[in-house]
């Protein structure tokens, strides 16, 4: 493991809605006029009190499905009542969007761990921010978190969320549409372990998928890149049993664990308890 991360350049900044296209990892990526549509909307709604608007995930990267979610960062000068409320007008009777909204405030005391997502994979459309930095520990604990969330949603599938055929059988297909749809998370989560891995081996971020592909070799991520690609088509597989998947997963979070053991300097590794 390398001593630095390396931050991406710094990115375009806009203050309104530009033209057809925008920068993106894979070239110019064509912006959906519903995404047009609904930034135009918050612009006009929320008026003075919108900073930023941020386009990220698959669309933004041009790695969609066609069950990808649309996906925005709305950052505010200040959050109110009155000004979700607002802001929920745009959405009502849209589907498959997923918005995370903050305050310039919240954003300055963010978290230590997630801070990557407001560097690497997003297209400002509107307005600008001052990201909250990022160090080389903080990436550590951002695998280790990963790690931690991967193995609890392996584990609690595994150990508790087998449907009983006593059960009624539309709750049962709920439970098997849950069981999976939670295990495609865990995927996703993997496949950013691996790219923020990559940043502190001391190599640029990679944005997309393809990009991560093509630096890896271990025939066990290769398959969860795959899957997180093919999961519309997998999905129905692993509904009827997750336990491959569950397993697979798992074993990747037990690596990476270990590879942050082996790699991670000692003043990153969490103290041990002293012996009784």
């Amino acid at each position: 493991m390398t001593g630095d991360v390396q931050h991406p350049d710094p990115r375009p900044q806009t203050k309104a809605l530009g033209g057809q296209t925008l920068p993106s990892a894979q070239g110019d990526t064509p912006l959906p006029a519903e995404v047009r549509e609904v930034v135009e909307r918050l612009i006009a709604t929320l008026g003075d009190d919108l900073s930023a608007i941020l386009w990220h995930g698959s669309y933004a990267r041009g790695e969609a499905k066609p069950d990808s979610d649309h996906d925005l960062i709305i950052i505010l000068k200040r959050i109110d009542d009155g000004v979700l409320l607002r802001a929920r007008e745009v959405f009502s009777g849209r589907e498959n969007w997923s918005t995370f909204v903050q305050s310039e405030e919240e954003l300055r005391q963010y978290p230590a761990d997630g801070r990557l997502q407001f560097h690497f994979g997003i297209q400002p459309l509107y307005g600008d921010i001052d990201p909250p930095p990022f160090t080389r520990e903080q990436v550590v604990n951002d695998l280790r978190v990963l790690a931690r969330d991967i193995r609890f949603e392996c584990r609690y599938r595994l150990l508790h969320k087998e449907p009983g055929y006593g059960l009624d059988p539309h709750y049962r297909n709920f439970l098997r549409s849950r069981n999976a749809r939670m295990l495609g998370y865990a995927a996703k989560w993997a496949v950013l372990a691996m790219k923020a891995r990559e940043l502190l081996e001391g190599r640029p971020y990679p944005n997309t998928r393809v990009e991560l592909r093509s630096r890896l070799s271990a025939a066990d991520e290769l398959a969860i890149v795959d899957i997180v690609d093919r999961w519309s088509e997998l999905k129905p597989k692993y509904e009827e049993d997750p336990t491959p998947l569950a397993l697979m997963l798992d074993a990747f979070a037990r690596s990476l664990a270990a590879w942050l053991e082996a790699a991670a300097p000692t003043a990153n590794r969490q103290p041990r308890p002293a012996p009784p």
